[in-house]
């Protein structure tokens, strides 16, 4: 950007961590942080050396409107918080999922527009420079006409834990849902779905989705939260995409660094690095280009992260029927 912005990250989490930890390696110093939990909240200033702390986003607002936020709060509490900000003017990424209700993306969506306020979903793997050169090969045409896209997403079971009242659709499957959108270029009108549970779990820990889009590509995706407690995240993502003249796919089951010891560490260097870097960078800075209008092509449109959580509340909706077909009305294009 022209000048260094006041950037506030809300949400002291270990996503909202490694935002501010993104936000370093970009050279762009975060002026607040807010969330609810002080001990959180102190404990990430402190690290990272900001100046500034809040409770609340009316508490942040109060004192001083920052140039951009990052919002890294919970799903349920998207909407006030996202509403909040795009009503006083601040441009906001908005960490996926837009919203765990339709009604709640939806009101976002309002908002932003009400407000003429760049509202950018955080749908990440769109900066992933392996997923996007996918993506690049597809609009070339080198795969010919896409006929399906296929993916796979295993998650340790902590995330039952972690995330005990989130249906995995509206959790990790949005990573997978987007990826659908993106690679098939037109939106799902068709979903079915089945879930599975296991004991201990009050929220399904397999969803097995098929998506029909506009244009007649079908799409599978699968997810899990049933590999042990202590698995690293990223070492079974995989998609596949298939045209009528060839196959593509990005594979993150093959980690850069695998440690197999008495935990095993297969560290994230590409979407989302602890210290920063990586596709997160990536994402923030192509925000901030966007706040500071140097950038004008929206890499996520809003309308898209509108219709990723309308396809998840289908999944969610379809499994809990035992695998009736949800066709999607396009009310986000």
């Amino acid at each position: 950007m022209n000048s260094e912005p006041r950037v506030a990250v809300l949400g002291a989490g270990a996503f909202g961590t490694r935002h501010v930890a993104a936000y370093r390696s970009l050279g762009v110093t975060v002026d607040a942080v807010v969330d609810p939990d002080p001990v959180a909240r102190e404990h990430v200033a402190r690290q990272y050396g900001i100046g500034r702390t809040f409770s609340t986003v009316t508490e942040l607002l109060a004192v001083a409107r920052p140039d951009a936020a990052s919002v890294c709060v919970p799903g349920p509490v998207h909407r006030a918080v996202a509403v909040a900000l795009l009503a006083a003017g601040v441009p906001v990424l908005l960490e996926k999922p837009l919203a765990t209700t339709v009604d709640d993306a939806a009101a976002i969506v309002a908002a932003a527009q009400a407000h003429d306020v760049l509202c950018q979903p955080g749908h990440i793997l769109r900066f992933s420079p392996a997923h996007r050169a996918l993506y690049d090969a597809v609009r070339a045409g080198r795969l010919g006409r896409v006929l399906a896209v296929s993916s796979r997403r295993d998650r340790p079971r902590t995330l039952s834990r972690l995330f005990p009242h989130e249906h995995p659709a509206l959790l990790t499957a949005v990573h997978d849902i987007d990826l659908a959108l993106w690679y098939a270029q037109a939106p799902v009108v068709e979903v079915r779905a089945t879930a599975r549970t296991r004991p201990g779990s009050a929220t399904p820990v397999l969803v097995w989705a098929e998506l029909r889009h506009a244009n007649d590509v079908v799409s599978s995706i699968r997810n899990s939260y049933l590999l042990p407690e202590h698995s690293p995240n990223h070492t079974s993502d995989l998609v596949e995409v298939y045209g009528t003249d060839g196959v593509g796919h990005v594979d993150l089951a093959h980690p850069t660094l695998l440690v197999q010891a008495e935990q095993t560490e297969a560290p994230d260097w590409q979407v989302s690095p602890a210290d920063g870097g990586g596709a997160l960078a990536t994402e923030l800075r192509h925000f901030l280009h966007r706040v500071d209008g140097s950038d004008h092509s929206p890499v996520v449109p809003l309308a898209d992260g509108l219709h990723v959580v309308e396809v998840a509340a289908a999944i969610a909706d379809s499994a809990a029927a035992g695998g009736a077909t949800h066709r999607i009305r396009h009310t986000s294009r």
